[in-house]
């Protein structure tokens, strides 16, 4: 058995195998641990912003392998379903199964080695070194380990960096990636793909989703923690109102449905200790509104990667030199996350009515609401200039004034 490696990363979805390549590519002895073996499904939407695939540009030789489509039109409606926003931000669509593999396999091909279908049971954190013990009985030594393994992460709990998410910080949600012909999805979401987000599905605090994608839709819906009761029935009851409305085939096959918690309250304080850092869902890396965090997990394990190879050259792994780690990805895309989560409880209070009335009457105001809604958005507005234009469409419906 190696006898110690530099980095062993825990979770090889996003976050982990796009840190993974990064460190392997820079020279690094790198080993992945994933308690699942690839390629393996993951609940999720699997929607986010094409410009993922610009940015992590070693992708664009792997589209084919994972990319199901670009859908070209975003739809919000309201609660009462009376008001429907519409937008062009294009978002790219990916069966999780397909994408995940093409990123772990990306990164093997860096010269990441592997253990998968193994589980973690225990992390020990000691002055020379990080020992991680499997499952299996079996142990492996690095100088630094990296928990990108989800919202119920153990490397967070075992560091003490997050030892349980509050109940009013997570979304649990219900997930299914229906089978549908594609000659059904061209009649129903059109060539353009349109994609639709339902705010707050039969009066509860959370969301709903449709993404059509090549030979599959895949549907979803959040309740936000506190209310989250009876989710497999509102999710059937979601899939009726669909059918109902004939954006989804009559007696659709959900026998595939699955659950999952997404941590949507915003991040944790701290994401880096002795020898170790969080990233993606186990750090809360994710878009309070929509639940979305593959374009910050990858973001966070590039990061991540460049912190921890310049720390191993220079053998300094302590608490204070990976802070800067917590700076660095805060700058790039964290300073976004606080203000979508105030967006996010505007959108599940008693004013969702209200702000949906405002956006109906500005073409603006809906392309930056569906902007935010997106990951990676270079041109995404702040929340600030959101609410000033709200601001100014209510004074200029109040007192007759001129489109501006």
């Amino acid at each position: 058995m190696h006898s110690m490696r530099d980095v062993a990363i825990v979770g090889a979805g996003p976050a982990g195998s796009t840190c993974a390549r990064y460190l392997a590519r820079a020279g690094h002895d790198v080993i992945l641990i994933d308690k699942e073996e690839f390629p393996r499904d993951k609940p999720c939407g699997g929607g986010f912003s094409s410009d993922i695939i610009d940015e992590f540009s070693y992708l664009k030789d792997k589209t084919d392998e994972f990319l199901d489509g670009i859908c070209k039109v975003g739809i919000l409606h309201s609660p009462n379903r009376r008001i429907s926003l519409h937008s062009r931000v294009e978002m790219a669509v990916a069966l999780r199964t397909k994408f995940d593999a093409a990123l772990f396999d990306a990164a093997v091909e860096a010269g990441v080695n592997t253990r998968q279908k193994s589980f973690v049971k225990g992390v020990q954190i000691k002055k020379d070194k990080v020992t991680i013990h499997l499952s299996s009985g079996d142990q492996i030594d690095c100088k630094a380990i990296v928990g990108a393994d989800g919202v119920n992460s153990i490397v967070a709990r075992k560091t003490g960096l997050n030892k349980m998410w509050s109940t009013k910080d997570v979304t649990p949600c219900r997930v299914s990636e229906i089978p549908v012909e594609q000659k059904e999805i061209d009649e129903m979401y059109s060539k353009e793909r349109r994609y639709h987000f339902f705010a707050n599905f039969n009066n509860l605090p959370g969301y709903g989703w449709i993404f059509p994608k090549l030979k599959t839709v895949n549907v979803g819906i959040g309740v936000m923690g506190p209310k989250a009761t009876g989710l497999p029935m509102l999710f059937q009851r979601f899939i009726g109102f669909l059918e109902y409305k004939g954006l989804l085939p009559l007696n659709s096959d959900i026998s595939a449905a699955k659950g999952a918690i997404v941590p949507t309250g915003g991040t944790i304080d701290r994401t880096s200790c002795e020898r170790c850092i969080l990233m993606g869902d186990a750090a809360g890396m994710v878009n309070p509104l929509t639940g979305g965090g593959i374009g910050y997990a990858m973001q966070a394990g590039r990061i991540g990667a460049k912190v921890l190879s310049k720390h191993l050259q220079e053998d300094n792994l302590s608490k204070d030199a990976l802070k800067i780690y917590d700076e660095l990805w805060r700058a790039e895309f964290g300073h976004e996350i606080g203000p979508l989560k105030l967006v996010q409880r505007l959108f599940t209070s008693s004013f969702t009515s209200a702000l949906f009335e405002i956006g109906s009457r500005d073409d603006e105001l809906q392309k930056m609401v569906a902007s935010v809604m997106t990951e990676m958005d270079e041109s995404k507005p702040s929340t600030s200039s959101i609410a000033a234009r709200a601001l100014l469409v209510c004074i200029r419906e109040a007192f007759h004034l001129r489109k501006s």
